[in-house]
């Protein structure tokens, strides 16, 4: 079994219940301690990203202020908190990075992503919603957002997105007719 070389096994070394050395991978989602016989499983983490369209065809894309992918394209979104759900992380990422307030959302699919942070991979699962905003008067960059734009999706060059779920929903939005129809309904 080959673990890529930013994953997290190549960096957890000790046990976390006896602190012995030896902790090794069994899997590249499972970890066991030969000592005590812990076995860690490395599961995705779950992410919420939303897709904001406006009335002129376009969708709301944020920049990120940091890495990974500083000053690229991002979707507003982030990770769900512990005792959490996808729904209530999604209302409160996007108030959070646009100050909008989400009036209605539509859970559409996920897509799973690779997360790199702090030379550490960490795989995620990303929620993809489709959001419906009533006012934009408040939108307004924070958080871990430097700048707030709507674009056209099909004049996005996909190498301008920060990660690769992202990257992956763009290109989707831009080949299939259906989901366009879908998200720029209204």
């Amino acid at each position: 079994m080959q673990i890529p070389s930013e994953h997290p096994f190549v960096v957890f070394k000790y046990c976390p219940r006896c602190g012995e050395n030896g902790f090794t991978s069994v899997s590249i989602k499972s970890m066991k301690c030969p000592v005590c016989g812990l076995e860690w499983f490395y599961n995705p983490a779950p992410a919420v990203m939303a897709i904001i369209p406006n009335s002129k065809g376009e969708i709301l894309f944020s920049k990120r202020k940091y890495d990974p992918g500083a000053a690229m394209l991002d979707l507003p979104g982030g990770f769900v908190d512990i005792n959490e759900t996808s729904e209530e992380a999604l209302i409160r990422e996007v108030e959070e990075e646009t100050g909008l307030v989400v009036q209605y959302f539509e859970y559409l699919f996920s897509l799973p992503n690779r997360y790199f942070y702090n030379d550490l991979l960490y795989y995620t699962l990303d929620n993809v919603f489709l959001c419906s905003i009533e006012n934009f008067d408040q939108m307004r960059p924070d958080d871990d957002v430097s700048e707030l734009l709507f674009l056209e999706v099909q004049k996005i060059a996909l190498r301008q997105i920060a990660l690769f779920s992202v990257r992956n929903l763009v290109g989707k939005i831009q080949k299939e007719e259906k989901l366009k129809q879908k998200i720029f309904r209204r």
